[in-house]
């Protein structure tokens, strides 16, 4: 019996001291993403396999986008030296998102979770996955400014949601590091 072998070629390069190597590709990252309403990734972060959200490994962009889905613009958080920052330091999110169980239609609104969790006054939110009341659901541009915490409850400081469809189900609030930093 002959067993025959395939050999493979693999890409070269020259390496310190003019050493060749092979060429390895560090291609394969974790990604995660928070979608508009149209499914266009708004904040996209990236970090190596096996790294956790709130490792400072994480590579993060700010993306917009005009009326026909293109993208127009990328920015990039602020580091502890207020430079924006395409390198591999930020952390994605320390903490858990939260679950809808209710939002008013009220001046201000006011949101009911399961658990309050981490969430603190003045936090920026991202709101989505809301069936009713929709106008509420991330679109890429409406992020929320958290105001008056009391108990389970929170108010969407300045949203007046009288007019806007009645909440029915779902939900989840997403803060943290990700949405919080000052991109430029």
């Amino acid at each position: 019996m002959t067993i025959s072998r395939q050999r493979t070629n693999r890409p070269l390069k020259f390496g310190d001291k003019d050493r060749r190597e092979f060429i390895v590709q560090d291609s394969e990252v974790a990604l995660r993403a928070i979608n508009d309403s149209s499914g266009n990734p708004i904040f996209l972060g990236r970090a190596l396999i096996g790294t956790l959200v709130s490792d400072d490994k994480w590579q993060i962009r700010k993306l917009q986008y005009d009326s026909n889905s293109s993208v127009t613009s990328v920015t990039w958080p602020q580091n502890d030296e207020s430079n924006a920052s395409a390198d591999y330091e930020f952390i994605w999110n320390a903490d858990t998102d939260l679950t809808i169980t209710g939002i008013t239609q009220a001046n201000p609104a006011v949101v009911t979770v399961s658990s309050i969790g981490d969430l603190q006054n003045g936090d920026l939110i991202v709101i989505q996955d809301v069936a009713g009341m929709t106008e509420v659901n991330y679109d890429g541009s409406n992020i929320y400014t958290v105001a008056n915490i009391a108990g389970a409850t929170f108010e969407l400081s300045g949203i007046d949601s009288s007019a806007f469809t009645a909440y029915s189900s779902g939900g989840t609030v997403t803060f943290g590091a990700v949405v919080n930093y000052t991109y430029s």
